[in-house]
């Protein structure tokens, strides 16, 4: 991989990070399937991101990011707030399939293997990937 394909399309955002952390805490703990689990880590992203969603009352606002924060898996709230297309769109495809697949992707994995804490790497991961960004 060449250093231009080592750097993301765009900046890589916090969303990026908790959307990719969120899919393998579905795949890992709620063993959810592929799609599942990125519908349900950018739903989660989204929710969890957001300060109101446009049309939608403040009370099921606040009921989307209870279950968000407390991962109630128990029926699938997540579906209408996220797909697996929309996944890949917003996240892979802005990034670039290939530093998603051979960078963005191992690194946040190591990460959750390692047992740290998403607080812990969001900032650190972005940091060089973003100045790459920058340079090329």
């Amino acid at each position: 991989m060449t250093e231009k394909e080592r750097a993301p399309r765009q900046t890589i955002r916090r969303f990026d990070i908790f959307a990719e952390w969120n899919r393998l805490k579905a795949l890992t703990r709620h063993h959810m399937g592929d799609d599942d689990a990125r519908a349900y880590g950018l739903a989660v992203a989204k929710v969890v991101a957001a300060r109101k969603f446009h049309g939608t009352d403040p009370e099921k606002t606040r009921e989307l990011k209870r279950r968000a924060r407390q991962e109630e898996v128990d029926e699938p709230w997540w579906e209408h707030l996220g797909t697996s297309a929309e996944f890949e769109q917003k996240i892979a495809d802005r990034m670039g399939r290939e530093f998603y697949a051979e960078v963005f992707q191992p690194a946040v994995k190591r990460a959750w293997d390692a047992g740290q804490r998403y607080e812990d790497i969001r900032d650190t991961l972005r940091k060089d990937w973003n100045e790459a960004s920058k340079r090329g």
